[in-house]
């Protein structure tokens, strides 16, 4: 068991969200899926989503809502769930831990389709809701090439962007994508991202090697 409140109850997931994150009219209780009652796996009989933050936030099974004067530091919040990462503070490196929150900017090829002779690069972006500006794809070392975003993407969607290849060369290639939003931020390199020890929120551009 571990305490909650003053309570002691058998330790399950639990998940802090401040006030303010709590408060948002995104956030659902979510009881049905596709009109039927919510599977089981799913969350039943009731699952807390929170729209542009990591699935550790979209609570199943949830029984029990508190609001308290504190942040919750369980297992899972003040451990399981956290990112340590290496940050520069005043000219000294210092160790900075976080709560896993909202989605960094993420995007990533997954398939490369061929149909009658045409090739087609597919991938996905992941980010916290922010609407974009722009997804690129850079083919081996050349240019960085505006892909096509699906026109039935939403804002916390999947995102799906697609790429025509035309006459790819046979044999071994690189591919690697990067998302803007309209704020100018970038997807990160892999060479940018902080130095971290936990394997939480690897969000930098992905190499993907492929043979024609």
């Amino acid at each position: 068991t571990e305490e909650i409140r003053g309570r002691e109850v058998e330790k399950a997931f639990a998940r802090s969200l401040s006030v303010t994150d709590a408060m948002r009219e995104e956030n659902m209780l979510a009881f049905q899926m596709n009109g039927d009652p919510l599977p089981h796996y799913h969350g039943k009989p009731v699952r807390l989503l929170v729209p542009g933050w990591y699935g550790v936030a979209n609570v199943k099974w949830l029984t029990q809502i508190h609001v308290q004067s504190t942040r919750y530091m369980g297992r899972f919040m003040g451990r399981d769930y956290v990112t340590l990462k290496k940050e520069n503070v005043g000219g000294v490196d210092r160790w900075v831990e976080n709560s896993v929150t909202t989605m960094n900017l993420k995007s990533s090829i997954i398939r490369v389709t061929e149909l009658g002779g045409r090739y087609s690069i597919q991938g996905f972006v992941l980010n916290d809701g922010t609407p974009l500006r722009s997804v690129e794809v850079k083919i081996d070392d050349g240019p960085w090439l505006t892909a096509e975003m699906n026109p039935n993407n939403i804002q916390y969607s999947w995102k799906l962007f697609s790429l025509d290849w035309p006459n790819p060369t046979a044999g071994e290639h690189t591919l690697v994508s990067r998302v803007t939003d309209i704020n100018g931020n970038v997807q990160a390199t892999q060479e940018e991202l902080p130095e971290k020890v936990s394997y939480w929120e690897d969000f930098g551009q992905f190499t993907r090697t492929i043979t024609i």
